[in-house]
């Protein structure tokens, strides 16, 4: 059975500008599902690994396929997602930098969407749903489509019911900004996207084979994780007793992580940066193996080194304070993480000033709705400077410097005045900033789980009481906007939904206090809810954010 099995790497051209392969979803498999978080992480890889090292081969994953029933298409079991992300980018290149390009790679775009002598034959077909097919033709297929659909689009949200389109967008966005901050000649780079982005393609004799391989691949047991590499690497120049000594400081380790709720893997991430202070360019087996040969040090040793980190990294992430709680909601913890632990590791003095100064930086940056490019090197400049024991002042000017050159704190404050926030990620972490700081008390982290609810006040399906407060102008102004948004407990939000002021007021100034927030408590003193309510809070919001977020 195993012969019938072909494991090979492929070129992102062998896969998909290739005449002689097509593919479709299959009918049982989920819609696309891939946000801005995964589409910022692929272009910030993609570039990153050409401008570092565009000779050598990157691998991006896997993808299992298998001839489909009566169809000339290989039906993708798995990595439908990155396949789907691969075509829209083509997509995109090819409405906005063909001109660009030269005509061996006008081709391999061209080819990686449709079929050059049939254009009606796209290379990727949806079975889930015929509507989904639909759309991704006449929002993205479609040669100059995205030209037209996105010349007016202002930010995602105007789009967020097709997903399609909505990751065109945001590989437009992130593209151009690469581009830009990199100075990447993008005919060089799409040469070196197609021919040295690598996927190892399993073809299946038929789909329950190719099922089959897809939970093997999935499942926990299968292939050594680079901390089992890791380990087996540095226990290989011990003898039998003191290699037995490493095996039980590494368990020792691992137990008290996982006790913690937290993974080897993580925590030698965030080592990893503490260790080198610079962006990774391989595996975390490989990199740390390197610089452990480096710096010749003994594998004991760095045993031992790695246990007082994690002992640091655990106390830190748990520890009950307002700014480490609002640090945790970030999309990016490595950045933050390893920055406080080699603080901890070097006895920073400036330890607390140094921790105000993350969050208020970080949240200029989440809010501005800034991507990773903006803040990783300057998190690595930050790093450096902790365990150089830089003065605290030296810390706040890199930051300072980075926030003036992206104009992050103009971008932040744009997005605190803008009328339609509500599904944007930083709304929550923002409101939960809030919260902590409202009162001096110590007060315990907040999960912000499925059970923690971003309110309305005045409601978006509004009933005849709050038409008379608001006029239709007015609502499109306010509904979404943050001085109209708190938070709510899951209990409390379905009993107030869209009723009056007069009625969510009795509701939550009788709450418990249990469910209660103290910025919902506040909104609720309001004895009316109206614009003038509105421009007050929102003054109010804007003033305690700038409190804690805008000191450089």
């Amino acid at each position: 059975m195993a012969n019938d099995f072909k494991v090979e790497g492929f070129s992102l051209e062998d896969l998909l500008a290739n005449k002689k392969m097509s593919y479709q979803i299959p009918s049982y498999q989920r819609p696309y599902a891939w946000d801005k978080d995964q589409i910022s992480d692929l272009i910030e890889d993609l570039t990153e690994s050409y401008c570092n090292g565009k000779e050598g081969q990157y691998f991006c994953g896997s993808l299992v396929i298998a001839k489909g029933a009566n169809s000339e298409r290989y039906d993708i079991i798995d990595g439908q997602q990155r396949l789907t992300t691969f075509t829209i980018l083509a997509c995109v290149i090819r409405d906005f930098y063909i001109d660009n390009l030269g005509a061996e790679n006008k081709d391999r775009i061209q080819d990686s969407i449709y079929d050059k002598y049939d254009k009606d034959k796209h290379k990727l077909k949806f079975l889930t749903d015929e509507r989904y097919q639909t759309t991704f033709e006449s929002s993205v297929l479609r040669e100059n489509v995205l030209q037209e659909r996105l010349k007016e689009v202002k930010k995602p949200q105007d789009i967020k019911d097709n997903r399609y389109l909505q990751n065109a967008y945001y590989l437009k966005e992130r593209l151009k900004e690469a581009i830009s901050e990199n100075n990447i000649d993008i005919n060089d780079f799409v040469s070196w996207l197609y021919t040295k982005v690598i996927l190892t393609r399993i073809e299946c004799p038929d789909e329950e084979s190719a099922i089959r391989i897809f939970n093997v691949l999935n499942d926990r047991g299968i292939p050594l994780s680079p901390v089992d590499i890791l380990k087996s690497s540095l226990m290989q120049s011990l003898d039998k007793e003191r290699r037995e000594a490493f095996k039980t400081t590494w368990q020792e380790i691992m137990s008290n992580l996982k006790t913690m709720g937290f993974s080897m893997y993580d925590t030698l991430n965030a080592y990893f940066y503490y260790a080198i202070a610079d962006n990774p360019k391989g595996r975390l087996d490989k990199e740390l193996k390197t610089y452990f040969e480096k710096t010749k040090q003994d594998s004991i040793a760095i045993i031992e080194e790695i246990r007082k980190f994690a002992h640091h990294y655990i106390e830190m992430i748990n520890a009950k304070d307002k700014y480490i709680y609002c640090l945790r909601y970030l999309p990016n913890q490595i950045y933050w993480r390893s920055i406080l632990c080699a603080a901890k590791m070097v006895d920073y003095k400036e330890y607390n000033k140094l921790k105000e100064l993350l969050m208020a930086y970080y949240y200029q940056n989440l809010i501005g709705m800034a991507t990773a490019n903006r803040f990783k090197q300057v998190s690595f400049n930050i790093l450096k400077a902790v365990k150089d024991n830089k003065s605290i002042d030296e810390i706040k000017n890199i930051m300072r410097e980075n926030l003036k050159k992206y104009g992050t704190t103009k971008d932040y404050k744009e997005w605190l005045d803008d009328a339609d926030v509500y599904d944007l990620k930083w709304v929550k972490p923002t409101l939960l900033l809030l919260e902590y700081f409202s009162k001096d008390d110590e007060i315990g982290f907040i999960e912000m789980d499925n059970k923690l609810h971003t309110e309305h006040i005045l409601p978006r399906t509004p009933n005849d009481d709050w038409k008379k407060i608001f006029s239709d102008e007015e609502r499109d102004s306010w509904t979404n906007a943050i001085a109209n948004l708190t938070l709510l407990k899951f209990k409390k939000n379905i009993q107030a939904q869209n009723k009056s002021y007069e009625e969510k007021r009795k509701i939550y100034l009788n709450d418990d206090v249990s469910t209660s927030f103290n910025i919902t408590q506040d909104i609720f003193k309001h004895k009316k809810w109206n614009a003038e309510a509105l421009e007050m809070r929102e003054n109010e919001i804007k003033t305690k954010i700038a409190k804690h977020i805008d000191i450089f």
